[in-house]
């Protein structure tokens, strides 16, 4: 293979030689920079970008932190779970029908009532006693904006 080579390069004229003695370094460098130089820059500028959008990202959670952990279920206050229905439930004027304790949780039937008093009574429940409904089992009345929950359960 070399004594081919050799024997090539002695076939070429002398301008033939300078030639390729020019353009062989040109090209190589050339070759080291598409094949390499470029791809590696290139992938450095798109993992820069790359970071910096994750730290815009990570900067953006750290000031909605404080909001998400103020807007966290306070531990529940007030007594027994029990007792936070009945009071909750007088002052909705919500009438409960049966509470049946199970273990940590407590099931509910409600008497008929309008839909437009059930959804406050919940969302103070869960954000001002710290009780989950873990289970819910509405159904429509005849009566409109009137739901019968013939199952609730909380926690």
């Amino acid at each position: 293979m070399k004594q081919r080579v050799l024997l090539w390069w002695q076939g070429l004229a002398q301008r033939e030689q300078q030639l390729l003695l020019l353009c062989v370094p040109v090209l190589l460098l050339g070759a080291f920079y598409w094949l390499l130089w470029q791809p590696l820059h290139q992938a450095q500028a798109r993992n820069a970008v790359a970071i910096q959008q994750v730290q815009q990202q990570l900067q953006a959670l750290q000031q909605a932190a404080p909001l998400l952990q103020g807007a966290a279920v306070t531990a529940r206050s007030g007594g027994s779970l029990s007792q936070i229905i009945s009071t909750s439930a007088r002052s909705f004027n919500i009438r409960v029908s049966r509470m049946q304790p199970q273990n940590e949780q407590l099931q509910l039937v409600l008497e008929d009532v309008a839909f437009e008093q059930l959804l406050p009574w919940l969302h103070q429940l869960y954000y001002q006693n710290g009780v989950r409904l873990v289970q819910v089992d509405v159904a429509a009345t005849d009566k409109a904006g009137i739901v019968r929950v013939r199952r609730m359960v909380i926690e």
